[in-house]
């Protein structure tokens, strides 16, 4: 394999890996969000308020304005 190859793979790879970030849910009910890139499931619920979310759903998640991020 020459360099430039290993180079696509090693981009690849990074691409692939994306933080999760930790959403607090303000709602009162439970609540099942689909993630609008990646298509997974995130559910809230009282007893579970917060979830780690992949970062490229976090944004879309954000703007319904009933969850706020937490470290």
């Amino acid at each position: 394999m020459c360099c430039g190859q290993q180079r696509s793979v090693l981009k690849a790879v990074g691409q692939t890996q994306q933080a999760d970030l930790n959403l607090l849910y303000y709602g009162v009910s439970p609540a099942a969000v689909r993630g609008p890139v990646t298509g997974r499931l995130y559910q809230f619920t009282k007893l579970q308020p917060v979830q780690a979310v992949d970062a490229r759903d976090a944004a879309a998640i954000l703007r319904t304005r009933l969850f706020r991020q937490v470290k």
